[in-house]
């Protein structure tokens, strides 16, 4: 899914200037302008050799810090794409539940997978609206979620935190209102209140609210609106 700048561009207010390769070729597309098009073959193309997102590496941290060590060690990544997220957490010795609806990015996820983690890997071909989660320590939905058809996002977000026992962890984003792409009619755009009542079942480690910009390869600037989130179910939330 998508991928966030640390950093906006010079000028906030005008096309950013870009450099154009050696012989006058058209620079490639950014990541976020193939996902604004949902064409997922060019942003796998354009995030291969990234590595895992910061909020799951946050959360895995939380988790070697405070989980029991009887904790079940078993993720469902939602979206996991061609597999980054995935790969840290087999690494890391967790079961995986990898779910996309692109079948490219789960073959993709599949070729590059060490034949050591291959036994703790599942995968499943789905989209966010059809899939019914079981129980999971840790879901992670990076950049997914957003892109869930937004008159189905309730429900959608209702099986995700019951799925989720007391102890365990959501870590992924939700876009906000202010970022460009709340125009598209696709996408699942939420405000800072309601996304606290989202996680009203959990204690929220991380929610990072960030604004910037990012030019494209055209020089066309986005305004990214974006909640990062890590947070932990309570005792007494749904399960």
């Amino acid at each position: 899914m998508p991928e966030q700048p640390t950093t906006p561009p010079t000028s906030p207010c005008t096309p950013a200037e870009t450099t154009p390769p050696a012989g006058g070729a058209a620079p490639a597309p950014k990541a976020h302008e193939y996902a604004h098009e949902r064409d997922w073959p060019g942003y796998y193309r354009a995030v291969a050799g990234k590595g895992a997102r910061e909020t799951l590496l946050k959360a895995l941290e939380l988790f070697e810090r405070d989980a029991p060590s009887d904790l079940p060690r078993f993720a469902i990544d939602l979206g996991c794409g061609s597999g980054r997220d995935t790969f840290e957490l087999l690494r890391r010795g967790w079961r995986v539940l990898a779910v996309d609806a692109s079948e490219l990015g789960l073959s993709l996820l599949k070729k590059e997978v060490p034949s050591e983690h291959a036994d703790r890997l599942e995968t499943m071909l789905s989209g966010y609206e059809d899939f019914t989660p079981r129980r999971a320590t840790f879901i992670n939905a990076s950049y997914a979620l957003p892109f869930c058809e937004p008159s189905r996002f309730d429900e959608v977000w209702a099986r995700i935190a019951a799925a989720i026992p007391p102890g365990g962890r959501f870590a992924g984003q939700f876009f906000g209102e202010r970022d460009d792409w709340a125009a598209l009619p696709d996408r699942a755009h939420h405000t800072r209140p309601q996304v606290e009542r989202l996680l009203a079942e959990f204690t929220i480690d991380r929610l990072q609210e960030v604004e910037n910009r990012e030019a494209g390869a055209t020089g066309i600037v986005k305004n990214w609106h974006v909640f990062h989130v890590v947070a932990k179910k309570r005792p007494g939330g749904s399960s």
